[in-house]
């Protein structure tokens, strides 16, 4: 008899313990808020699967369940419509040969949102006469790195004040008309991979399969995404100039911040013309990024069914999962981006010398510009340099056009800037605030020979 109670009491405890052996199983509470994981974090999780590109060995990396499913499945898609085939041949050998194969090229800056990959300001050139209204993005960093540089101030008549950026590009030996990119993968990428095996497992383990199945989904979506993303390569590309091509020497921007490029037509189009593409050998890949888009906007909507239906400690195990690789992702994306980024430059730009004057008025930054692209062994063409002026300086009265004359003619000869009273006493100029006005300007131009100066004698210092 006592037997018998005491086997039915083990039973029952038995039964008890199953019944209890999952954590949090008596809780009411029920995490709703974590389907809406899928649109959260997106542009964090894109750019990070972006840069599985330029890591080695990364598209084997990103096996872990990341929130932001949805909007990466909407880039995606938007990957798929920017997809174009070209024929690439070897930039080594020769353009006739039959030696072209099929490629398929991406616009990078459909997953880099925001980061400066689209492109740069506008682009005047100085010899060339070139003019390019939206540059590459290297010309983008350039002139954000020209943003940060320490300035020397100039002194003169006071209007609106406008930033001056001498940047010298050196042909590094690195720089090829086509080139593609390594980095060494971070050792943290396996944080994220092991904490969704770990709450996968877990969920599986207390047969929470609605957390259990949406984790596993969520692996295998970015797994693939990874995957096919890393299988491409990112190039850069950019026109190779003709023999014979004057100096690239031009400006960027138009506003208060501009920067005078100074280098040969090789490595300024690098800057202006230089363009970044996801390049793939498959001819599948349109079909590849439209399965990655649906698996990803599949899964989001998976997440927004299933998570409210499963138990506390399933939605915590998945909340878990998604915290470490949202955690992961927004510090891949914040440091590695810009390390990234800062690593590209180098390699296709080194280390370009920036000298950075602010000069009162536009009419002494204008000159300035014009004093150190103008070679006194090979000076410019008074047309086009009259052209750089009428871009930045448009007024076109008879006072300017007498002062943008006598401007050109000595840049032409090669001389320094130097004025006296005939050069503003004209006498086709009858009324005396003309003649003022034309005086200011030359002051104007005077204080430029200031900063000219200084750029000179620092230049020959760094020479000597």
């Amino acid at each position: 008899m006592l037997t018998n109670e005491s086997l039915e009491t083990v039973q029952f405890q038995a039964r008890s313990l199953a019944n209890n052996s999952l954590p949090l199983a008596n809780s009411d509470f029920v995490l709703n808020s974590a389907a809406v994981a899928g649109l959260l974090g997106g542009e964090d999780a894109t750019s990070t699967v972006a840069l599985t590109q330029i890591y080695d060995k990364r598209r084997w990396l990103g096996w872990y369940n990341s929130p932001g499913s949805y909007v990466m499945g909407k880039h995606f898609r938007r990957l798929a419509r920017s997809a174009k085939v070209d024929v690439v041949f070897d930039s080594d050998s020769d353009a006739t040969a039959a030696s072209g194969s099929e490629m398929v090229h991406i616009d990078p800056s459909v997953l880099f949102t925001h980061e400066g990959w689209s492109g740069g300001p506008a682009f005047q050139g100085i010899y060339s006469g070139t003019s390019i209204q939206t540059t590459g993005p290297l010309a983008s960093w350039l002139r954000k790195k020209a943003a940060k540089v320490d300035c020397e101030k100039i002194e003169g008549r006071k209007t609106q004040p406008v930033n001056v950026t001498v940047a010298v590009l050196e042909q590094v030996e690195s720089l090829r008309q086509q080139m593609t990119f390594h980095h060494r993968s971070p050792t943290l990428a396996f944080v994220p991979i092991l904490a969704s095996l770990v709450t996968c497992s877990a969920c599986g383990w207390y047969h929470q399969w609605y957390a259990f199945s949406m984790i596993l989904v969520g692996i295998l979506s970015r797994g693939f995404a990874c995957l096919f993303i890393g299988s491409g390569n990112l190039v850069f590309d950019h026109p190779k100039p003709a023999d014979g091509s004057p100096p690239g020497d031009g400006v960027l921007g138009s506003d208060q911040d501009l920067v005078l490029l100074k280098g040969t037509e090789y490595v300024v189009n690098a800057v202006t013309r230089g363009k970044f593409c996801f390049r793939f050998r498959s001819k599948y890949t349109c079909r590849m990024v439209e399965g990655c888009s649906i698996l990803l906007v599949v899964q989001a909507i998976a997440q927004l069914i299933f998570i409210p239906q499963g138990k506390l400690f399933g939605q915590l195990m998945f909340v878990l999962s998604l915290a470490i690789s949202w955690a992961y992702n927004l510090w891949l994306s914040s440091r590695d981006k810009g390390e990234v980024k800062e690593g590209i430059f180098k390699q296709v730009l080194g280390e370009p010398s920036l000298t950075k004057f602010v000069f009162p008025n536009r009419v002494s930054a204008v000159v300035f510009l014009l004093l150190v692209s103008n070679k006194p062994e090979a000076p410019g063409n008074p047309r086009k340099l009259k052209k750089i002026m009428d871009i930045f300086l448009p007024s076109d009265s008879e006072v300017w056009g007498i002062w943008k004359e006598t401007i050109t003619e000595q840049l032409k000869n090669g001389h320094a800037l130097q004025f006296s009273d005939p050069h503003w006493n004209r006498k086709e100029l009858t009324v005396e605030d003309d003649r003022k006005l034309l005086k200011t300007l030359f002051g104007d131009a005077k204080d430029s020979m200031k900063a000219y100066t200084i750029f000179t004698t620092n230049k020959a210092g760094m020479v000597a």
